[in-house]
């Protein structure tokens, strides 16, 4: 198979990952993320978002990330930045924990696989 099928295939690789990210983010925005906006013991706990929806990334992060990962970056000089993981997990079941973890993993497979696509592209 030459180089431009296999392009060609990574490009239909990523464009599918883009929609079911789109579509995994926005229902663990209207799912979950909501439901810990309006709980006042977890709003403060969100993580610092620089972007608009950057909370979604920051719940998804400190979901999938081991908790021993997250804990170490709350002691650190940029806690703001991360994710309480211990009042997510308080507040959150196994359903969220799990969409937030596929919404996490799908946004960064995507994003490697786009990254291989563009070395391939220019690289070659």
């Amino acid at each position: 198979m030459s180089r431009d099928a296999w392009a060609f295939y990574l490009l239909v690789l990523v464009l599918a990952g883009l929609v079911l990210s789109l579509v995994l983010f926005s229902m663990f925005a209207l799912l979950t993320v909501r439901k810990l906006w309006n709980n006042p013991q977890t709003r403060s706990r969100l993580g610092m978002s620089v972007l608009p929806g950057g909370a979604l990334v920051n719940v998804a992060g400190a979901m999938t990330m081991p908790r021993a990962f997250t804990r170490w970056g709350r002691r650190g000089p940029v806690s703001d930045l991360f994710a309480d993981c211990d009042a997510l997990y308080a507040h959150t079941n196994l359903f969220d924990r799990c969409l937030g973890r596929a919404c996490f993993v799908v946004l960064h497979v995507t994003a490697v696989v786009l990254a291989v696509l563009t070395a391939m592209r220019y690289l070659a």
